[in-house]
């Protein structure tokens, strides 16, 4: 799948990092994991693993990594729909489909949106 390439906990790990606002270190993303308790050890090679892919950064005080986000939700999200749209197999049908069970008002964001891109031929 062309998405994100993130499991559910490294997701999990990142909405944490999102709702807090603040940089953590494993052991207080350890005790924030909410309905979890994944073992230390677990979620230091999780935040290594979204280091190396790009979606978090770190800094180190004294003997502790904190770790931060460098990406936010809406670029998690737009990974994911990329992907859902790719691996449809008619994208065009998906879009469709989207669209249809949007509301009004996200509708006309979307056209708005879509009148600022510009169209190859402008190119």
């Amino acid at each position: 799948m062309e998405d994100s390439g993130l499991g559910p906990l490294e997701a999990a790990v990142l909405d944490l990092l999102w709702d807090t606002g603040e940089e953590m270190s494993v052991r207080q993303a350890v005790e924030a994991l909410p309905g979890r308790t994944p073992a230390y050890t677990t979620i230091s090679t999780v935040l290594e693993n979204l280091r190396r892919k790009g979606w978090v950064d770190r800094r180190r005080t004294g003997r502790v990594w904190f770790y931060r986000p460098l990406r936010d939700r809406s670029v998690y999200a737009a990974r994911r729909m990329h992907g859902a749209l790719t691996d449809s197999g008619d994208p065009r049908t998906t879009l469709l489909r989207f669209v249809d069970e949007m509301s009004p008002e996200d509708v006309d964001v979307l056209r708005s949106l879509l009148a600022d891109v510009p169209r190859e031929e402008d190119a």
